[in-house]
């Protein structure tokens, strides 16, 4: 088996554009992924400042809500709901409000997606341990096991408490959690006067204002050639998110596994190569792109179309790329 990783880098980086502004660039790896900010302003103390406190907002949302920090409020959550001695139907957790609100969006997507995004695909991810040094298939029978435990119609919230309604539940915000640290990134620009920006981390990508006068132009990634892309988009103002296939997986007896899981199948969705989705915040974005994934192609159009302020881009499982309606203008295609 093999497993790709992300390099990781630490730098800053000054660029002096021709418009008197200058671009002040930060890279780390949080979140499991590469973080990139990019700032355009004046003032390089001002703007190394505010790239500064919004990297330090990723990790406070990092930090707070990473399955994988034992320290995290999403691990305390696991950790009582997976405490067999204490369990009960009746078991309410306190969940901070930020948790809350946050769990709140993921049932909305939920909905919307008919449970292709579920945050409670935790015991499902626990036996697939794709962040392991040796990935591998898990049984058959390990995976029904699991299956009965991921329904987010069984966790229910209350008056700022959570429980779930079986014994071995659990969430993982992986995939609305990035997108929602964007978001929270943004929100520190905007509070430090910042008025031109991108933020990116791993996909999810939100961009603020204009680029020296101009709509910063984004790449979508061509799923099966690392270093092509499909087209670019001219974006102010909004959140562009792409889940796919190729972000994160292994080889197993020739045959390749992603991290996407379908919740009805407990297996990698097998309908998608890629899903870009364009939307005014980024963790909503994040969700749905996730769960129109797992979706598939035709529902997963049908559903861009029903939104209101929502575009995206479909690739599907054999290459063919389908565009939103309100968006097929607006695409520059690679010749």
């Amino acid at each position: 088996m093999k497993k790709f990783r992300f390099p990781i880098f630490l730098f800053l980086i000054l660029l002096i554009s021709g418009c008197g502004e200058k671009e002040y660039s930060r890279v780390e790896f949080l979140m499991d992924t590469v973080v990139e900010i990019k700032v355009y302003h004046r003032d390089g103390a001002k703007a190394s400042e505010a790239i500064s406190s919004s990297i330090e907002e990723m990790k406070r949302v990092e930090e707070k809500m990473s399955r994988f920090l034992p320290t995290s409020e999403v691990s305390t959550i696991n950790k009582i709901a997976f405490k067999e001695s204490s369990f009960s139907s009746d078991a309410w957790i306190p969940v901070s409000d930020e948790i809350i609100s946050l769990l709140q969006k993921a049932i909305q997507i939920s909905d919307l997606t008919k449970g292709s995004f579920d945050i409670t695909i935790y015991p499902l991810l626990k036996i697939w341990k794709f962040e392991g040094e040796t990935p591998e298939v898990p049984k058959g029978n390990e995976i029904r096991d699991k299956l009965r435990l991921v329904n987010y119609k069984n966790m229910v919230l209350q008056n700022g408490r959570i429980k779930f309604v079986r014994r071995g539940m659990g969430i993982d915000l992986g995939g609305i959690a990035k997108g929602y640290a964007v978001d929270a990134a943004v929100r520190v620009l905007k509070e430090k006067n910042i008025g031109s920006a991108m933020v990116n981390a791993g996909g999810d990508i939100y961009v603020l204002g204009r680029k020296k006068g101009k709509p910063w132009r984004i790449g979508i990634r061509n799923p099966r050639k690392n270093e092509e892309i499909l087209g670019s988009i001219a974006l102010e103002n909004s959140a562009i998110v792409t889940s796919g296939d190729y972000e994160r997986f292994f080889f197993s007896e020739g045959k390749r596994y992603h991290h996407i899981l379908n919740p009805q199948t407990g297996y990698p969705a097998d309908k998608c190569q890629s899903v870009t989705i364009l939307a005014k915040a980024t963790d909503f974005a994040d969700g749905l792109a996730t769960g129109i994934f797992v979706l598939g192609p035709k529902e997963g159009m049908d559903l861009i179309e029903h939104l209101k302020e929502v575009e995206g881009i479909i690739v599907d499982k054999d290459g063919k790329v389908s565009v939103s309606s309100g968006l097929a203008s607006r695409i520059e295609y690679v010749n």
